[in-house]
């Protein structure tokens, strides 16, 4: 198995449309189109190439390199879904139906997935100007309640948190659309609640030192820390509920 993996990854190429990153268990990735699931195995499509059959007990992570993606889902129990998938992580597929909602559905669940060729149109940034009173790392000149703490080196995520506030951390990339979702999310929250703050982490890409640091191999990524420093837990994808309880257990 680790030759067959090794192999796999010397014929990562990208696609035009869409070149999706798969990441092993070996730490190595593979870059191509994800076009569909079944068997336990997922498809990867290169450009003039054959497609790649990658076995799902290989694979940890799956980012689509343009955000999200149309996908039909066939579940074991013959249920269809249709929507975006944005993630594949932890054994489970993040996915948006029609209303938004998302659902992280376990590949054990799931006998067949088909996804669409092309990525799902981004929205347009309302502006890319710096918010008012924000420096360029996006904390406030007078009330540092969001800072970006690193942009892809090292960092000591416990000599930045703050004390006597609860500190939430968010592991994000610039590419990926998920985390440029919940990041105005985020940021409202923290603002409305005098008991919070937020520290962002740039991962820049999975080989980042401080990727390696952490060990993430999924964005977005949250973790909650009560006003002693002590982590209460961690949030991988966003799960609104679990984020919410997370922050009342660190009160």
């Amino acid at each position: 198995m680790k030759g067959f993996i090794a192999c796999l990854w010397c014929f990562g190429l990208a696609l035009g449309t869409r070149a999706d990153l798969i990441q092993l268990n070996t730490g190595k990735r593979l870059s191509g189109r994800v076009a569909s699931y079944a068997n336990d195995t997922f498809q990867l499509e290169r450009a003039n190439a054959e497609p790649i059959q990658v076995p799902a007990s290989s694979v940890s992570g799956i980012d689509f390199s343009k955000g999200t993606v149309h996908a039909t889902i066939e579940m074991a129990d013959r249920q269809s879904l249709t929507g975006q998938i944005w993630l594949y992580a932890r054994g489970a597929l993040n996915f948006d139906d029609d209303k938004g909602m998302t659902t992280r559905i376990p590949l054990t669940k799931v006998s067949r997935v088909s996804f669409g060729k092309e990525p799902v149109p981004e929205k347009p940034a309302a502006s890319s100007s710096p918010k008012p009173g924000r420096s360029s790392t996006g904390s406030s000149a007078a009330d540092p309640k969001v800072e970006i703490i690193s942009r892809g080196e090292q960092v000591d995520i416990g000599k930045r948190l703050v004390p006597g506030k609860i500190t939430i951390v968010d592991f994000y990339a610039d590419w990926c659309a998920p985390c440029r979702s919940i990041e105005p999310m985020l940021e409202e929250r923290v603002n409305k609640d005098a008991d919070l703050v937020l520290r962002k982490i740039n991962i820049d890409n999975w080989a980042s030192p401080v990727s390696k640091q952490y060990g993430i191999r999924a964005v977005p990524f949250l973790q909650v820390y009560d006003r002693r420093g002590n982590k209460i837990g961690d949030v991988t994808g966003f799960n609104s509920t679990f984020f919410e309880s997370l922050i009342s257990r660190a009160r």
